[in-house]
């Protein structure tokens, strides 16, 4: 039989595990809801996660396959490009994640694009970076530093050649500005009233005979006639350019290049960067004697730095400008060149003699000169267009012309045999690396969306449609207060 002393302390002992068991219960709810919550907020996690690389894995094919490079378009094939498309992609995505891996219940409450990097932010800069990746994982480094070597110089030898075509200028400028010389003549005339014949002087204008004149002339024309030895091989293809983005208005607009790509990319020097640009165009873009044959235009690179609507112009644009750079590098040899010089004073003497104008004598020295290096020129650009090779500075035994030639020059023969120096890809190159970036950056994407429309079902592409990264925010439902996510995807 118990005492109640033992009946009072078993009492005790039951009050107090009671007690214990509620507080422990307390712990294991507090527990199993922060199991729930946590459990939630990790299906909610890997449901967005999983809905944003699927929305990335929408690349556009088309400009993959062509260019190397990932983009969404935002038109999602349907012609109307916007950010928020992806944002609903997105949504849809994860709604089909939660119902078809749920564990307990949770749902999306709000779903939005906060930012966005297209193609065309910060002047064609997202376009850039990707292009500057792709480079970087296909060359190599020591590749990519040996191209530093390949461009040095450039920047330099176009300051010089600038100042050289602006002495050229200015010196036709003064020449045309000098009043003709004036002398006096002696002449007769008949005079009624006294029906004799008398004498009397007149001053007269004495013209310049500027041999030069008939070279200034043939820069004013169209002479890619006389640099194509069979014109009819030429392409015509053509494109109406108030089509493509670098002359569209009311361009579509993300938030610029994202936090996170621009600080991966930041270690990559920025002189090697235009470099890059170069080697990727020279891949991916066709252009004279090297056609991309289902181009929109055949002369992509061309169109790079001329920007015109057809083939033909842009070529013309290109011949211009090599005339220009072969003309300042020859003028340069004949700066140089004592005997050559003696020759081109000499004329210029002789010609400011007859004018009787000798103060003009520096003017006419100059302006032969130039003339000389321009058919020198004309001589370098047709052999270039013809595959052959002209080298940047000429020697003795380089330089294909005489002085005479510039009196009655009508066209240029050449040869391809023995010729040395730079091919017409590498001077193409000199001409792109002094072109405004963000200029070639947007004709580089005219070009794309030239190429991607001619695909099927792609034929309203927009590169500022198109989207490399973007930043997710989202709100789920949990129960109670639910929980955010602020999620970035880029490629």
């Amino acid at each position: 039989m118990r005492t109640g002393k033992e009946m009072k302390v078993k009492a005790y002992l039951t009050i107090y595990l009671a007690l214990s068991l509620t507080a422990m219960l307390a712990v294991v709810m507090a527990l199993l809801a922060g199991i729930r919550k946590n459990t939630i907020r990790t299906e909610a996690e890997l449901a967005l996660d999983t809905a944003g690389y699927s929305t990335l894995a929408e690349y556009n094919r088309e400009l993959l396959e062509q260019y190397d490079i990932f983009f969404i378009d935002t038109s999602y094939d349907n012609g109307n490009p916007a950010i928020e498309n992806i944002g609903a992609h997105i949504q849809d995505y994860v709604d089909g994640n939660l119902r078809d891996t749920k564990l307990i219940d949770c749902g999306q409450t709000l779903i939005g694009i906060q930012d966005a990097e297209v193609a065309t932010d910060n002047g064609g800069e997202v376009l850039k970076r990707q292009i500057l990746n792709y480079e970087k994982e296909n060359l190599g480094i020591e590749a990519i530093e040996g191209l530093l070597g390949k461009y040095a110089g450039f920047e330099e030898n176009a300051a010089k050649e600038a100042e050289l075509e602006r002495q050229r200028k200015e010196n036709e400028t003064r020449l045309s500005e000098e009043k003709p010389p004036v002398k006096t003549v002696e002449k007769e005339r008949y005079n009624e009233e006294t029906d004799e014949t008398e004498q009397y002087t007149e001053e007269e204008e004495v013209p310049i005979e500027n041999p030069a004149a008939h070279i200034n002339d043939l820069r004013k024309k169209g002479i890619l006639h006389l640099l194509i030895e069979d014109s009819s091989k030429l392409s015509d293809r053509e494109v109406n350019t108030e089509e493509y983005v670098s002359n569209r208005s009311g361009r579509l607009q993300g938030t610029g290049l994202l936090q996170e790509r621009a600080e991966e990319n930041s270690v990559l020097s920025k002189s090697l960067e235009k470099p890059l640009l170069d080697v990727y165009i020279f891949q991916k873009y066709g252009y004279y004697g090297k056609e991309k044959e289902k181009g929109a235009l055949a002369y992509q690179i061309e169109y790079l730095i001329g920007k015109k609507g057809s083939d033909i112009e842009n070529l013309k644009a290109v011949a211009n400008r090599l005339l220009l750079l072969r003309e300042m590098s020859n003028a340069i040899y004949l700066y140089g060149n004592a005997a050559k010089r003696a020759e081109i004073a000499a004329m210029a003497a002789s010609v400011s003699a007859v004018a009787l104008a000798p103060y003009l004598q520096p003017l006419i020295e100059a302006s032969i000169l130039f003339a000389w290096a321009y058919i020198e020129s004309i001589q370098d650009v047709k052999l270039l267009l013809a595959g052959g090779k002209v080298p940047l500075l000429k020697s003795d035994m380089d330089w294909k012309t005489g002085l005479a030639g510039i009196l009655d020059f009508a066209g240029a023969s050449v040869t391809k045999e023995g010729t040395k120096g730079l091919d017409y890809a590498q001077y193409l190159s000199m001409v792109l690396f002094v072109e405004k970036e963000e200029k070639l950056l947007f004709a580089m994407m005219d070009v794309m969306e030239m190429d991607i429309r001619k695909t099927p079902y792609h034929e309203n592409f927009r590169m500022d449609g198109c989207v490399s990264g973007f930043s997710v925010a989202a709100k789920f439902d949990d129960g109670g207060d639910g929980c955010s996510f602020l999620r970035t995807y880029y490629y």
